[in-house]
């Protein structure tokens, strides 16, 4: 065995060969072998075609019109693979992620406020503006006050009604007592445990909800240092949800204009541009052959 022999590429056996072969059909844009079988019918279809425009008359004229059929149907193929690149791009635009995202610009864009304008989504899906009004009034309220003033539940209740509405509201919804529910949002090292209530299925139920009376009955046991941490915790997290309301105005529209100008990845997209540029030259060196032999034909 020469030199040659031994450093020579590609598959020497049949099976090795056939191995090779099946790489480009894997590969999809070079394979010399039609995917499926819609595509051995496109071809099919376009040879029968190609034969009634030529008429060829010789073995290489068929040859050349075999020729043109493959390159049309791996433009063809070309033309679906960058379609489906734009449908991906498109749909993985659509997150609304990509749209808030999209608005840097236009806002301080940080984790924060993307779990804010996730749970505003969850929460309220369209923008409601009696709601962004309400946040913007009960914060309002509390950044009015010198919160080093709040020196326990009978000052917010004198003070700050709208404040107070809101706590008590998330006491009822939560089945906590103020002392309890101020508590857990306020010292997250302590290890708050959740009340449990047992319900005999078969006798009546005792899971009534609290009164405010109860809500509010150890209420002088909430510490004037933990209130005011917690509402001043409280006027943060209405800041970012106003924010997140307001962009949620605007997101809708965004995403569509996210959507519309999504763009494939730009490596795989010259690739395919690449692939249809070569292919096209082979179409038309292939077209200009066959049209010089049926010129020497007609002239002989």
């Amino acid at each position: 065995m020469s030199n040659k022999d031994k450093h020579s590429g590609g598959p020497k056996t049949d099976k090795g060969r056939a191995i090779s072969s099946r790489n480009s059909i894997t590969h999809g844009l070079t394979a010399r072998n039609w995917l499926d079988a819609n595509e051995q019918s496109l071809y099919d279809e376009t040879v029968k075609n190609l034969i009634v425009d030529f008429d060829p008359k010789t073995s290489i004229e068929k040859v050349l019109i075999s020729k043109l059929a493959e390159c049309t149907v791996r433009l063809m193929r070309i033309q679906q693979v960058e379609n489906a690149m734009f449908d991906l791009a498109s749909s993985e635009a659509e997150h609304i992620i990509e749209a808030i995202k999209s608005l840097s610009n236009d806002y301080k864009i940080d984790s924060r406020l993307i779990d804010a304008i996730e749970t505003a989504r969850l929460g309220y899906p369209t923008y409601n503006p009696n709601i962004v009004i309400d946040k913007i009034n009960l914060m309002d309220e509390i950044d009015f006050q010198n919160l080093s003033d709040v020196s326990g539940w009978g000052y917010v209740e004198k003070n700050m009604p709208m404040a107070k509405d809101h706590i008590i509201k998330k006491c009822f919804e939560e089945d906590l007592d103020l002392y309890s529910f101020i508590l857990r949002e306020t010292d997250k090292s302590n290890n708050f445990n959740l009340k449990i209530k047992f319900i005999d299925i078969d006798g009546p139920s005792n899971n009534e909800p609290l009164s405010e009376a109860e809500i509010t009955k150890d209420s002088n046991k909430v510490q004037s240092t933990s209130l005011q941490r917690y509402l001043e915790q409280l006027s943060r997290n209405l800041g970012s949800d106003i924010q997140a309301q307001t962009i949620l105005n605007n997101v809708e529209k965004r995403s569509q204009q996210v959507k519309d100008a999504a763009m494939p990845d730009p490596h795989k997209l010259s690739l395919i541009q690449r692939y249809r540029t070569a292919e096209e030259r082979q179409f038309s060196k292939t077209l200009g052959e066959l049209l010089k032999l049926r010129e020497i034909r007609s002239d002989v």
